[in-house]
């Protein structure tokens, strides 16, 4: 989770918002560091009706990090004074219920306001321009018409709304942005992102840190992420054993927002000596884990073996969750070869 700091030389402390209207003037300010440069997110608040509910998203989001398969994700941007369950719950709800009859009215309502700003018409064209659609009403159409994404924006998460968001049992996903402050009114900000691409940071060789942050570099780490539909996970024997082939389950593992619908299969890394990837298993649903800001991955059936996928350079060894393809982790020669093709 990065920190993004302003310039100041005094101790920072938790600041907690009053006002809605100021967070969510955060939220536009730090959107491409929030949901990447492949994105675009619309800061309106309009009514939309469906299935004779109003509901008022506060933003949309449209990820284009693969450009052939656009997502549009409905956002309700938080602060963590105001209930879970009343406020929060209520609100989402609508969302849910609301959207598939409400989508026409969306797709018009966005496509006016991206034809407003020149900054989101410009990225969408260039996202077209990398895709297969013939025009950017095409790409815009794809985004909006596809089932239900939501998006809670939220300056601290809570145990509560883990619960409310479980109940509604809907693809719902949380990203946290922490603001603190300093005496001389300075900011810094922590944060998770859309993809969660600063997750396998630990693998960097030294010197790449620059790199890594720079947007072309996330971009390209985006699509790989983008495009990707498993997740390896490092498993020491005793977990790997009791947990990933005994209980037919893996947990407590963060999962990017944009990532969660994209994950077919989860592969387990055991550590050394074994140092190879040896068994992957189709996935049946992933759920939060306890009152972690975490999920649980549950299998579609038991975990089967595959020809051991062994690490060869130490600097490709997983230090947590990363994406890869399933067809070239099951083709490849050794793990590093796969990490490479994947960009980690």
């Amino acid at each position: 989770m990065p920190i993004f700091f302003e310039n100041s030389e005094n101790e920072f402390q938790s600041y907690q918002f009053t006002k809605e209207a100021d967070f969510e003037k955060l939220v536009v300010k730090l959107s491409d560091k929030l949901f990447g440069e492949t994105s675009i997110y619309v800061d309106i608040k309009k009514r939309v009706k469906g299935n004779d509910i109003i509901s008022i998203p506060d933003g949309y989001l449209i990820d284009f990090a693969d450009p052939n398969n656009p997502r549009l994700f409905i956002v309700e941007n938080e602060i963590v004074s105001h209930d879970p369950f009343k406020h929060i719950g209520n609100q989402i709800l609508r969302f849910v219920v609301s959207f598939e009859d409400a989508q026409k009215e969306i797709r018009t309502l966005l496509m006016e306001e991206i034809q407003k700003n020149k900054s989101h018409l410009k990225r969408l064209e260039e996202a077209c321009k990398q895709s297969k659609f013939r025009n950017i009403d095409d790409l815009l159409n794809t985004a909006v018409f596809s089932d239900f994404r939501g998006l809670v924006v939220i300056d601290e998460i809570r145990p509560e709304l883990n619960s409310v968001l479980d109940k509604i049992r809907a693809n719902v996903n949380i990203i946290e942005l922490k603001t603190f402050a300093s005496k001389d009114s300075s900011f810094c900000y922590q944060y998770n992102t859309l993809y969660e691409e600063f997750d396998d940071e630990s693998n960097l060789a030294e010197g790449e840190i620059v790199k890594y942050f720079n947007p072309e570099e996330r971009k390209r780490r985006l699509a790989r992420k983008a495009k990707s539909d498993t997740i390896v996970v490092p498993a020491q024997e005793d977990g790997f054993q009791r947990v990933f082939l005994g209980e037919n389950r893996w947990h407590a593992i963060r999962v990017g927002a944009a990532m969660k619908d994209r994950i077919k299969y989860i592969a387990a890394y055991q550590v050394a000596p074994i140092s190879a990837v040896t068994y992957i298993a189709e996935v049946k649903e992933i759920k939060p884990y306890k009152d972690s800001n975490k999920y649980e991955v549950i299998f579609q059936r038991p975990a089967q073996p595959i020809d051991p996928v062994k690490l060869n350079e130490s600097k490709y060894k997983p230090q947590g969750p990363v994406y890869v393809q399933r067809d070239q982790l099951l083709k490849a020669k050794n793990f590093d070869e796969v990490m490479r093709d994947s960009g980690g």
